[in-house]
């Protein structure tokens, strides 16, 4: 496998950074994962400025440019011969190192960073999980994303040991819940529910990432005309609900069978979840010409 790491492309194998890095020491820097239809990225401009905007908020003064990561994409594509091919991208940067302090606490932002792109073709799970459903399993402990939850940070740790817990479970995602009981997010997924014809939510003042593709759901939930609640709400509310689904920029929207090994309603995708998954499949369409 083909990847990029400041300003070359190179075997995976061969790909080499600073042991005394920011990102590898600190956790100091932010990624962000997004899908390629057939080798076109889908909201790489959304991406990137969320990407721009979380930067500017840890003091980096290196700015994403998409023309340049565009054609970064496309040569990572073309690279491993992904053509026509459905592929998660994941573009990383780090605080990098400049020979001084190892936590540098002033000019931190000139410093040179490591940019790094990794990606990977889609497999077939995926469309069993959207066709079928997924099982997720709620974390039995409070969860607080951190000081930042607006932020996609590379310490990845708690979102990993959530999602090692709901495998030994026999589940795909683990649900984060606050000390006061209600639903976060889920590991790797925003999370909506269906109740009496209404689309609910977590609001993101709860502590939680927005995710790009909860923003792009909401709108087509606007557009579909269902009523939608940016409001709290708790475990049994959820498990009560008339469908449960889960939204991520490479999952898209992937229905919710199992609660903690609780059906959901019948335990089978909804027919609002089925509305909503061919209205973000159009919006994809339109967005890349077809």
């Amino acid at each position: 496998m083909i990847v990029y790491l400041n300003g070359r492309f190179c075997p995976a194998d061969e790909a080499r950074i600073s042991l005394l890095d920011g990102g590898y020491l600190f956790g100091d820097g932010v990624f962000e994962t997004l899908r390629l239809y057939a080798g076109r990225p889908f909201d790489l401009e959304g991406h990137l400025a969320r990407m721009a905007s979380q930067l500017e908020a840890l003091e980096y003064s290196w700015r994403p440019d998409i023309r340049e990561l565009g054609d970064i994409l496309d040569t990572l594509v073309t690279r491993n011969e992904w053509n026509g091919m459905d592929v998660r991208c994941r573009i990383t940067v780090s605080r990098g190192y400049d020979g001084g302090e190892l936590l540098p606490l002033l000019d931190h932002g000139n410093i040179t960073p490591t940019i790094s792109m990794v990606a990977q073709p889609l497999g077939d799970r995926l469309v069993r999980w959207q066709k079928d459903g997924i099982a997720v399993e709620p974390l039995p402990f409070a969860y607080v994303r951190g000081n930042f939850p607006h932020l996609k940070t590379l310490n990845y740790l708690p979102t990993a040991m959530a999602l090692r817990y709901a495998a030994r479970h026999g589940c795909d995602e683990a649900l984060f819940i606050d000390g006061q009981g209600r639903i976060l997010e889920a590991a790797t997924s925003n999370v909506f529910m269906v109740r009496e014809g209404s689309l609910w939510t977590p609001p993101l003042d709860l502590g939680l990432l927005p995710g790009r593709t909860r923003s792009m759901v909401l709108a087509g939930a606007e557009r579909s005309g269902l009523q939608i609640h940016e409001l709290p709400f708790t475990l049994d509310e959820l498990c009560r609900a008339d469908e449960v689904f889960l939204s991520g920029s490479v999952k898209e929207i992937v229905p919710v069978r199992t609660i903690g090994g609780v059906d959901v309603a019948k335990g089978e995708p909804g027919p609002v979840t089925r509305i909503l998954q061919k209205e973000y499949r159009r919006g994809v369409r339109d967005a890349l010409g077809g």
